[in-house]
């Protein structure tokens, strides 16, 4: 064997499982529950108003139709989770090459984005203008997620499922003390006491429905793709698949609660918002939970609720480079990127990627530093956070399009919806169709909040396109046979074609 050879037997050829099935749901929560669900969710209130219910029921229609597809694909088709090898095998691989390297672009521009939220929310609690101390604390947070995305998986999850606990348990307070405040057991404010009823947002002769929407309809409209943003990372449960000791379990019963988690989560705590707090005194500047405590005399849980921002803001960010680092491990595999990016490390991470992807997300860090510092770049850094929410929606759209394809590849291949594990019901079968027109309306209607966001993020779409297909025809990809062999047991023998 030549000392070649000997090298390529003796490194591991794949990730370590070391994700346990408990692991898994919390890391899709980790990803899923940011500074933005804290800190951002003011801007969403106080542009609907409490229309904004319908915008977090409507986008969690759309989460669960991507997470059911997701579910159906990874138990039939195992394929590592990597989203990026179902639209490579169901959709095409040019498709795949524009919609993977979009969703790592996402997460480069927004995990720095978090880091920089660790070091606003440190700095505020601690009462200090320092620069050097906001810049130190930035750093220092973005160093703490490279190092432990760069050890072993079983340290990633550890750390990622006690930060998730946290802010489930901080979520679950607020409920039982928002409840609290709308019942009157507690916390009074100078304008209301006592049952609260419907009388801080829906009170006055106005008809319900002008109460419901009091900026108009079409202010839900344009204003869904920030909502939509807010629900990013819940696709990262299926990215754990690889390194997950029980995936065939684990990942699908993840991916298929995700609909409780919506309703807890997200749902009932944005109805209890809306009961207890004014919606035009909500912003994207403070916690609005925290406003809320404040505002009804509960200061001591403020300081809780705008504190726990920051184990927020560390846990998404530490989540989204995890997730990102596989997803640029799915395109090496598939061919899709150079092959270094699929070397592992002996540890069973995939050191090429994170290698990779740190040192970008490093460069977004310092941009953004400059730019919160000096005012430098600073469009360029707004921009940035911007297009990672455009972006960031294509992963959902490959997701579901892959389902769709794999659903006729079945049925091409003379079987039923009977012969598919975990299939989504017929009852539902309309859900993903919804989630794909109501993403596609979305980004469409962000080309009234930025022309040019929305011609530079579709661009960031299209070049890895346009790229792929030059790297076709001059013969610098990959072998598709190596290809299709890394990615697992063949669509045909896992559904043989029956006769005719």
């Amino acid at each position: 064997m030549s000392k070649e050879n000997k090298n390529i037997a003796s490194e591991p050829q794949e990730l370590k499982r070391g994700i346990k099935n408990w692991q898994v749901a919390f890391i899709g929560i980790g990803g899923v529950i940011g500074s933005c669900y804290f800190l951002g969710m003011g801007g969403p209130i106080s542009s609907m108003g409490p229309a904004v219910i319908l915008a977090f029921a409507v986008v969690g229609v759309i989460v669960y139709g991507t997470m059911i597809s997701y579910a159906e694909l990874l138990v039939n088709v195992p394929r590592g989770g990597s989203f990026v090898a179902y639209t490579s095998e169901f959709v095409t691989p040019t498709v795949s090459a524009g919609f993977g390297w979009a969703f790592w672009f996402n997460w480069v521009c927004y995990v720095p984005s978090e880091a920089i939220a660790v070091s606003t929310v440190i700095t505020s609690l601690m009462g200090t203008n320092s620069t050097v101390t906001y810049v130190a604390i930035a750093l220092g947070a973005m160093a703490a997620i490279s190092i432990i995305n760069l050890s072993a998986v079983d340290v990633f999850a550890k750390i990622e499922s006690g930060l998730a606990i946290t802010k489930v348990l901080v979520i679950c307070l607020f409920v039982v003390v928002a409840f609290g405040i709308w019942v009157g057991l507690w916390g009074q404010s100078d304008t209301y006491t006592g049952f609260l009823a419907g009388s801080v947002n829906f009170a006055g002769t106005m008809s319900f429905g002008a109460k419901v929407f009091p900026l108009g309809a079409l202010a839900v409209i344009s204003n869904m793709t920030v909502v939509l943003v807010t629900f990013q990372g819940t696709e990262i449960v299926g990215l754990t698949a690889a390194e997950s000791e029980d995936p065939e379990r684990a990942v699908p019963r993840a991916c298929k609660s995700v609909v409780y988690r919506i309703a807890l989560l997200y749902i009932v705590p944005i109805i209890l918002v809306i009961m207890v707090y004014p919606y035009n005194m909500a912003n994207d500047s403070n916690p609005v939970f925290a406003d809320i405590m404040n505002y009804y005399g509960l200061e001591w849980l403020g300081y809780i609720f705008s504190a726990v921002v920051l184990v927020a803001a560390f846990s998404c960010a530490n989540t989204g480079f995890y997730g990102t680092v596989r997803a640029m491990f799915g395109l090496a595999v598939d061919g899709l990127a150079p092959k270094a990016l699929k070397k592992i490390s002996k540890s069973g991470n995939p050191r090429g990627a994170t290698l990779f992807t740190m040192a970008f997300m490093w460069v977004v860090l310092l941009i953004g530093l400059i730019s919160e510092v000096t005012g430098a770049m600073e469009s360029l850094y707004s921009n940035l956070l911007s297009l990672s929410g455009f972006t960031g929606a294509v992963a959902w759209l490959g997701i579901i399009l892959s389902q769709i394809f794999f659903r006729k590849r079945v049925k091409a291949n003379g079987y039923g919806p009977e012969d598919i594990k975990v299939a989504i019901p017929k009852a539902q079968s309309w859900i993903p169709w919804f989630a794909i027109i109501a993403q596609v309306i979305c980004l469409i209607m962000s080309v009234f909040e930025s022309i040019l966001i929305f011609v530079i993020a579709t661009s960031a779409i299209i070049l890895p396109m346009i790229i792929y297909q030059i790297m076709k025809k001059m013969g610098k990809l990959q072998d598709r046979a190596d290809v299709e062999a890394a990615q697992g047991t063949p669509f045909d023998e896992l559904f043989p074609p029956k006769g005719n």
